[in-house]
């Protein structure tokens, strides 16, 4: 072997070297964030083109072409220019989730001129003269330089989504063919380029050879690819990934199929498609993944102070931040409303997710400004990690589980599902099966507490008690259930028996001659409802039963930040005459100026302010000061928990208008609470009746 022939041979070696070499490249462009992204590119892309252009140099070395630096230094620096724009074409393309046809061809004729352009620059720069550029082995040689960057675009997308066991072969297959391109695309280009002075521009037998060559490996170039592109594509990749990988060459109406109008992002079905397709990666390589379940805090309310409009704005704005938190290998889509779901691949480490999902929760923090408007707002995540966490199916309804945990534990935080959450999932999926269960079948029941006045001690009224009549656990208070029925959207349908059942009993109380008023505890969904007022108005009349006799308790949080719906529904439900009790007053911090602008008609003192009145002379004065204010407000009091004489003594010097309480009665049936109210109103004196 000649010289010339052996420093080809080395080079070519290198060059197989440097493409294997640009797939850990890639790989580690995937795994850093969008920030992060674009400072990488630019320094992998300098990379990149210092090798092209020390291969270039090489190549041209081995044809005692060597640049004059001295005499040529611009034309030397533009051909180094023509190699960055090479090297950031092809990278920055490779690196898109998504690549549309225009976009390929784009990058690839970019990168073919930029070959070209290199070359012609360098050989200026070596001292050419007499230049002279031959059309049809010109374009030749440009298409040839298209068509390897476009088939090394496509090679490195296709390795990003592989799913055999055959990579570290595939990668040095494709290491091979690649650099095979490049050098035929060089050789091509060098036989356009005619001048003087220059060994491969020599118009003799050598031109003749190099024809050969250069006609020999386009071929085979050529081939190689679509063997490998077809043969190892059916084989080692599900059909499901090939709708996922090349959904860009679909129609228009498939693709807005697959993405949410809204935020553009992929949406639940795209979500579970790609889902599948990592779960099998994850089972034939022994790898992992993460789920995280993004559920934001706090969207509600800016949708009712705001408007659906400002809403759907901060949506697109927490979806580009999201966005922008996740590294290029992690995918996120809109599962709907405001949640979230990302799918979390390539984890070298716990804290490789953790980093993440750190980044999302800092993101969406960060105050957003939307049309002028201040808006804070945080996400609460769960994160389960396959297939640690068990089965897809599994997987999701574990990281929906460890993100309703993270809410629980104060919101804007994130949860991995564990043992414990485990436990509590379990148990909450039995409960939803056996809650629509006990719907259909009618399970629930109804217990009612009287209230008395408290000077009198005579019945003023009742509370409707939700009770659940288990088959097996017995009966059953709301808190071991009510946030299976809220999170599983029964809640609704729950309520609307009770309203019903409590219309049925005043019903049936006015038919004894009783004049009776209940009280029904509202969910706070329930007033997303915005038909929820004339849903009662239809359950009123369909009993023959006047508002007045209805009492609605709403919980004190709904006043911490009324928005205005919440107002609007309360202001409704007094045009209608029904009256408004708020619930566990004095447990939570309630602005003075939102109370006064409620349509409110009374406050429940909660028993934990209620238990030492008798006994604290704080507690009594804290009491008396809630009463007067209420009272200063035109608003009437109720003390719960009373069941101590002691306590009914005190709570009554203090002014407290209504009690309810053990000492009266315990809760009771729908009879047992017509017999109380005949027997209170008839004995008065009785310090306790159950």
């Amino acid at each position: 072997m000649t010289t010339t022939q052996i420093l080809t041979l080395l080079l070519f070696t290198l060059s197989v070297a440097g493409c294997h070499f640009s797939f850990g490249l890639v790989d580690r462009l995937r795994k850093v964030t969008a920030k992060q992204h674009v400072s990488l590119l630019r320094k992998n892309a300098l990379l990149v083109a210092l090798g092209i252009f020390l291969l270039h140099c090489g190549y041209q070395t081995a044809a005692d072409n060597i640049p004059r630096i001295a005499q040529h230094p611009v034309e030397l620096t533009g051909s180094l220019l023509c190699a960055y724009i090479l090297s950031l074409s092809l990278l920055g393309t490779v690196n898109k989730k998504t690549l549309p046809l225009r976009e390929l061809i784009y990058a690839s004729v970019t990168a073919g001129l930029s070959a070209y352009l290199l070359s012609y620059l360098y050989q200026v720069s070596a001292g050419a003269i007499n230049l002279r550029i031959d059309s049809w082995t010109a374009l030749f040689a440009f298409f040839l330089a298209c068509l390897t960057s476009a088939l090394a675009i496509v090679t490195m997308l296709w390795i990003k989504s592989y799913e055999g066991k055959a990579l570290r072969r595939l990668k040095m297959m494709f290491s091979v063919e690649i650099a095979l391109g490049f050098l035929a695309s060089h050789t091509a280009i060098n036989l356009s380029i005619l001048h003087n002075n220059i060994f491969i521009g020599q118009p003799s037998d050598q031109t003749g050879n190099y024809l050969v060559l250069l006609l020999t490996l386009a071929p085979v170039l050529l081939f190689i690819t679509s063997f490998i592109l077809v043969i190892f594509y059916e084989r080692n990749v599900d059909i499901t990934q090939s709708k996922l990988t090349f959904r860009n060459t679909q129609t228009a109406s498939k693709r807005l199929m697959a993405y949410d109008p809204l935020t553009h992002l992929p949406n639940r079905d795209a979500l579970n498609q790609h889902l599948a397709i990592n779960a099998k990666r994850c089972d034939r390589n022994g790898e992992s993944l993460a789920l995280a379940y993004i559920d934001l805090d706090h969207f509600k309310p800016v949708n009712d102070q705001f408007g659906h409009h400002i809403g759907d704005l901060l949506l697109i704005e927490v979806a580009k931040r999201i966005s922008n938190a996740i590294r290029n290998c992690d995918y996120v889509a809109r599962a709907g409303g405001d949640e979230f779901i990302a799918i979390l691949s390539e984890i070298e480490s716990h804290q490789s997710v953790v980093a993440v999902i750190q980044r999302i929760i800092d993101a969406l923090r960060t105050t957003f400004v939307i049309e002028n408007h201040v808006i804070e707002i945080s996400c609460s995540i769960g994160i389960a990690m396959y297939p640690q966490d068990g089965n897809l199916k599994k997987l999701k309804l574990n990281a929906d589980a460890a993100m309703y945990k993270a809410k629980e534990n104060g919101k804007n935080q994130y949860r991995f599902f564990d043992a414990e959450i485990e436990q509590a999932s379990d148990e909450m999926q039995q409960t939803r099966i056996e809650l629509k269960k006990a719907i259909t079948e009618q399970e629930f029941r109804l217990l009612f507490q009287p209230k008395v006045d408290a000077m009198t001690r005579l019945v003023y009224g009742a509370e409707a008690l939700l009770r659940w009549q288990h088959p097996s656990r017995g009966l059953l208070s709301p808190t071991s259930f009510i946030e299976a029925a809220e999170r599983f959207g029964m809640i609704e349908e729950i309520n609307a028996w009770v309203i019903s059942q409590t219309c049925h009993t005043i019903s049936q109380a006015r038919a004894r001659g009783i004049d009776l008023n209940i009280s029904v505890n509202l969910s706070s969904q329930q007033f997303r409802n915005k038909q929820l007022g004339m849903h009662i108005q239809s359950i009123l009349e369909a009993h023959q039963v006047d508002a007045r006799n209805l009492i609605l308790e709403v919980s004190a949080t709904n006043v911490t930040h009324p928005q205005i719906p919440f107002k609007e529904t309360l202001r409704d439900f007094s045009q209608q005459g029904l009256k408004i009790s708020l619930d566990d007053f004095g447990l939570h911090p309630v602005n003075l100026t939102h109370l006064q602008d409620l349509e409110v008609n009374e406050v429940k003192l909660d028993r934990s302010l209620t238990r030492h009145v008798a006994t604290s002379a704080p507690a009594l004065a804290i009491v008396e000061a809630m009463v007067k204010l209420a009272h200063a407000l035109g608003l009437n009091v109720v003390a719960e928990g009373v069941e101590e004489e002691d306590q009914r003594r005190a709570l009554t010097s203090v002014g407290c208008d209504q009690m309810q309480g053990y000492l009266f009665s315990r809760p009771v049936e729908q009879q047992f609470l017509f017999d109380a109210f005949s027997q209170l109103q008839l004995k008065s004196p009785t310090p306790s009746l159950f």
